[in-house]
């Protein structure tokens, strides 16, 4: 009786915390959970989204670098929403969860982790910019933006519709 009581109890222990829902890992170190992050998330090379850069099309290019990173500067176009602010900015500077978004850092570490995150607050259409800003500027110097103006929003990055009347885009 005692068995079975504790077989019981043992199964339905592993039921409830197999269905919590709860999908946390734990890591040992940071460097672990960054290497995690950069295994989940897609990426693009930074000669594909030069041409995606100049095909036309609309997109949002999130800066997820530090502010003075960003002050220094950018790919032309980018949105500074630093990593640390991400989750609490990113709806504002990016309205529309399924355009596609780029994001970047110098080397893909903060983006990664940030672009694991994203799915979670609803963008389905996300890619991290591999080798960064470090790789970027060395490739397409042209196409940096030194000392970016903060807030400025570039045509790629439309603006959320007012939602009132003739508020549409």
């Amino acid at each position: 009786m005692k068995k079975s009581i504790i077989f019981i109890l043992s199964a339905f222990t592993l039921i409830l915390t197999a269905c919590s829902g709860s999908d946390s890992k734990n890591f040992a170190s940071v460097k672990e959970m960054v290497d995690d992050a950069k295994a989940s998330v897609k990426w693009i090379s930074a000669d594909d989204f030069k041409q995606i850069l100049e095909s036309g099309n609309k997109f949002y290019l999130i800066d997820c670098r530090e502010s003075e990173e960003f002050d220094s500067a950018c790919i032309k176009g980018a949105i500074s929403v630093p990593r640390g602010d991400l989750e609490s900015n990113i709806s504002e500077k990016a309205p529309r969860h399924r355009m596609p978004l780029y994001i970047y850092c110098s080397n893909g570490d903060r983006s990664a982790l940030a672009a694991k995150v994203l799915p979670l607050l609803k963008y389905s259409n996300v890619k991290v910019i591999s080798g960064g800003f470090n790789e970027w500027q060395i490739k397409y110097p042209e196409l940096v933006e030194l000392h970016p103006v903060r807030g400025a929003v570039s045509s790629s990055a439309p603006k959320k519709p007012s939602g009132g009347c003739g508020g549409c885009l």
